[in-house]
């Protein structure tokens, strides 16, 4: 056998039987959603605060979207061979990104659903209680604004009740929890009560991240599907009372 050959063999086993370590350096592919933050250390730079629970240090973050608070959507690619002088987050290099609009005005994470009754508030706020009690919600207050504690769901209702850009399939999550912020306006004159419901989601489980990660509850935004079920059983029930 000559020498090339024998060359030639020894490089394709070289191939083929590759160290750990060359695998390691192989990039993975991350989507999910965040918020953009400035940082303060080493001079000052842009990181992405994931809502799966990680922190994002991108290589390439456009100008644009250089803006402190700003929700994202965003598709990226771990660089585990890029050293950074940041020591925060995992470095990415952003392949797509774009900007989420909070159209409901809601705070982060929550979708507001407001509807009307023709009933005066005192009996909204117990048609309301009774909906709550029904659903097996425990509440704190129960004036104007009223709050439950946080009730258990399971994966397929929780699956349903949020928003991501992920499969709700591929998310790892197993079940989770919801809290509901449920406010009340009447005008007496006009006997109509204005109803707004918000829902808390928060959803445990291990989230879809490039790097494996502790089992954690993890703040997920609504889709108003908990919301609209809350505000219609309301309706329905304010309906009943004369």
């Amino acid at each position: 056998m000559n020498i090339g050959r024998i060359f030639s063999l020894l490089l394709l086993s070289a191939i083929l039987t590759a160290p750990a370590w060359a695998e390691a350096r192989k990039g993975q592919p991350i989507k999910t959603t965040g918020t953009i933050k400035r940082q303060g250390i080493e001079g000052g730079f842009w990181g992405i605060v994931g809502d799966d629970g990680q922190n994002y240090d991108p290589q390439n973050l456009a100008p644009e979207f250089q803006k402190e608070g700003l929700r994202v959507s965003f598709e990226a690619e771990t660089k585990p061979d890029v050293a950074s002088f940041h020591m925060w987050g995992t470095i990415v290099e952003i392949k797509s990104i774009g900007k989420l609009e909070n159209l409901s005005g809601a705070p982060e994470g929550t979708q507001m659903v407001r509807g009307t009754v023709d009933r005066n508030n005192k009996k909204v706020l117990e048609a309301t209680k009774a909906v709550l009690a029904m659903r097996g919600d425990t509440t704190i207050g129960e004036a104007e604004a009223i709050f439950t504690k946080p009730h258990a769901i399971d994966k397929a209702t929780l699956l349903a009740s949020y928003t991501s850009t992920t499969k709700p399939e591929e998310s790892g999550y197993t079940h989770g929890t919801y809290e509901l912020i449920i406010t009340l306006m009447g005008w007496s004159k006009k006997n109509r009560t204005t109803v707004k419901v918000r829902a808390k989601i928060m959803a445990f489980g291990r989230a879809h991240v490039a790097m494996a990660k502790p089992d954690s509850w993890d703040p997920v935004p609504s889709n108003g599907k908990i919301e609209s079920e809350v505000l219609k059983a309301i309706q329905e029930e304010a309906k009943k009372k004369k």
